[in-house]
Order: structure tokens, then C-alpha cells, then sequence
């Protein structure tokens, strides 16, 4: 489990919203299903109701929850995001109670938890559906009191609660992994955030603005895409949603591209491809064998060896080892051969 107290606060004359200081700036996008998703999230900004935001993973969740805190009635308040996945019951439960005084087993000490850390302001718990069955009762409790009163405390501590889950957690109530005490709890009212997939019309937006943030943290030229370009990644699946969009993005970024046309892109329908680093019939074998930083090694000194055995031609590249440009790009600069492209590129120039 993580808490976050501070996030990037971007902004963006592209974001849905007029004002420059708006509070869903850093959410880009002008069609008609998120602009319902937007209105709905102000409108909930103005109360102090639980709020669970649904959708897939990488559709915005988080910035959804941030806007609705940044608009509501505790604007400038602590702002904390606990992770609920990946973490064992037990500890769970200590970071968020471990200075109060309910009885979760957990020893109460000098260390201030998340519930306390977010008194005034707002609590997201990011992914509640993987919120463990014996933690539940718990926060039960403290969202039915409202209020929790820590040993050594003079101060009854209060806090919104927003919640956020790519699962559906009715579904979760169904098969008996999620209280249905706990749902209605942190259901009391909900907003759904639509995918990419529902908003193809926000991608051009999207890129526009990913490619000269991008471009301005990695100090490169913000690359053009083609009309071809646009029209795959609008008709592209994105499982990841806008996340995986912004991914993308940065891996044209990367590459310096002057303009990314559609031969760029790799099929977007099997990304990421996997590395063929060996037949078929040996990898398999090779793949039991080998240990995960050999295989690493492997595929770096693949990568290499086909960078100069092609000249920095990124496209021969990417077909020679069976993967996608973007892919490759992000190879790049995991394996730190983007200096190696750059010199590879630069001699072929001087050679002209």
C-alpha cells in the first residue's frame, strides 16, 4: 500500500473546462460521454458524499478523484491515495489504522496512518475492490461512524471518502469477496469513466497534448502525426485506455521523429509483440533455462546487433525481430541504446 499526499497538478487550454485554473484541467477531451462524466464529477465536488469512480484501468480514475477534491469543499486539504493492491491483509490494516485506536489487531503506535493523514480533506482508496475480506469490517466501522477517535487523541478525525476500482464491485459483492455492507458504504453514489475505445473522437486531442508534454520533459522535437497515423490510433483497442495512449506517445517522442506516419506505429492490434530472440522450438526450451537478466542481456545484444546490421533503420528493425516500432521504442530507451541509434543515425548522414 502507498499514500500520496501530493500529485502533479497538470494543465492544459485543450482540457475539458474554460478556465486555465480549472480542476479537470489535466482531463483532455471534448466528447459527449465525457463531458457527462465531467458535469456529473463537478456536481459531485459540491458535496461531501462517497463517491465510487468505476472504469477500466488507465481511463483516468485518479484524475477524476483529484478534480473532484480540488472542486469540492475541502479544496487545499490533505489529499491521500491509499494502494489496496498488492499488499498482505495485516499490513494493510496497520497503515491505515495503525495510530487509531480500533481494534484491527494492529498495535497502535506513534506512526500517523492514512485515515489521520487525511483528516479535513479526502481518502481515495485506489482499487477497494482488492481491499482484503478481513480489513473490511474495519473501515466499515469508520465509514458508519463517519468519524474516528485515535488513542492519544484530543481530536475526532472526519474525511471524505472517494474510491476507485476497475472491477466491478457488484460483481465482487456476488461472489462474496466484497461486503455488500461495505458497497453501499462506498456507493453511495457513483461516476463512470468511459474508455478510449467510447471516445475516439478525444485521441487527436490527446496525442496533440501527450507529444508536447512529452517532448518538453525528454527535451525533443514534438513529432507531427499523420492523418494515417491518427486513424490507426483511433480505431486501435487500447486495453490500457489513455494510459497506454500516453505510452505510445512517448515512445514517437523517443525516437525523434519529425512526423509519425502510420508504418510507424507496428500493428497496434498485437502490441506488444514479444522479442524473438531464437526459433520457436529452442526459446521455449532456452526460456526454462535461462535466468530473467540473461534474458535481458540477450535481448539487449539483439536489439544492438540489429541496430547496426541495419543501419539504424528502425523499421527493418522492428521486422527483423518480429515486434512493433513502438515497442522497439521503449526497448530503446529501457536498454539505453537510444545513443547508439543516434550515432548509427548521424554516420549514415555524414556517409550521404
Amino acid at each position: 500500500m502507498s499514500l500520496s499526499h501530493a500529485e502533479s497538478q497538470e494543465r492544459s487550454p485543450r482540457a475539458h473546462g474554460a478556465r486555465g485554473d480549472d480542476a479537470f484541467g489535466p482531463i483532455i477531451g471534448k466528447s459527449s460521454c465525457l463531458a457527462r462524466a465531467v458535469h456529473r464529477a463537478r456536481l459531485l465536488g459540491r458535496t461531501a458524499t462517497s463517491v465510487l469512480i468505476q472504469g477500466e484501468a488507465g481511463v483516468g480514475k485518479a484524475l477524476f478523484a483529484r478534480a473532484i477534491h480540488e472542486c469540492g469543499l475541502a479544496r487545499g486539504a490533505p489529499f491521500v491515495v491509499v494502494d489496496c493492491t498488492g499488499e498482505a491483509g495485516e499490513r494493510l490494516a496497520s497503515e491505515l489504522f495503525e495510530s487509531e485506536g480500533i481494534a484491527t489487531g494492529v498495535e497502535p503506535s506513534d506512526t500517523v496512518g492514512a485515515l489521520a493523514a487525511a483528516h479535513g480533506g479526502t481518502l481515495v482508496l485506489d482499487e477497494v475492490a482488492a481491499l482484503p475480506l478481513a480489513v473490511q469490517p474495519y473501515l466499515l466501522r469508520v465509514l458508519e461512524d463517519g468519524v474516528v477517535l485515535p488513542r492519544g487523541h484530543g481530536e475526532r478525525l472526519t474525511f471524505r471518502t472517494i474510491c476507485t476500482s476497475r472491477r466491478d464491485l457488484w460483481s465482487e459483492v456476488a461472489a462474496e469477496r466484497f461486503r455488500m455492507d461495505l458497497f453501499y458504504r462506498v456507493a453511495v453514489t457513483t461516476l463512470r469513466i468511459p474508455s478510449l475505445r467510447e471516445r475516439t473522437g478525444d485521441v487527436p486531442l490527446l496525442v496533440e497534448h501527450f507529444a508536447r508534454e512529452l517532448a518538453a520533459q525528454h527535451g525533443r522535437p514534438v513529432p507531427r502525426f499523420s492523418r494515417g497515423a491518427l486513424h490507426v490510433l483511433a480505431r486501435s483497442p487500447w486495453p490500457g485506455n489513455v494510459r497506454e495512449l500516453r505510452e505510445l506517445v512517448e515512445a514517437q517522442v523517443l525516437c525523434s521523429l519529425e512526423e509519425v506516419e502510420e508504418r510507424d506505429l507496428g500493428d497496434l492490434a498485437t502490441m506488444p509483440a514479444p522479442i524473438a530472440l531464437e526459433p520457436p522450438r529452442e526459446r521455449s526450451r532456452s526460456l526454462v533455462r535461462a535466468e530473467p537478466r540473461q534474458l535481458e542481456r540477450d535481448e539487449r545484444e539483439s536489439i544492438d546487433a540489429a541496430l547496426r546490421s541495419r543501419g539504424g533503420n528502425l523499421t527493418q528493425v522492428a521486422r527483423e525481430l518480429r515486434m512493433a516500432r513502438s515497442t522497439l521504442y521503449l526497448k530503446l530507451k529501457k536498454y539505453g541504446l537510444e545513443d547508439s541509434l543516434r550515432d548509427l543515425r548521424e554516420g549514415a548522414a555524414e556517409a550521404e
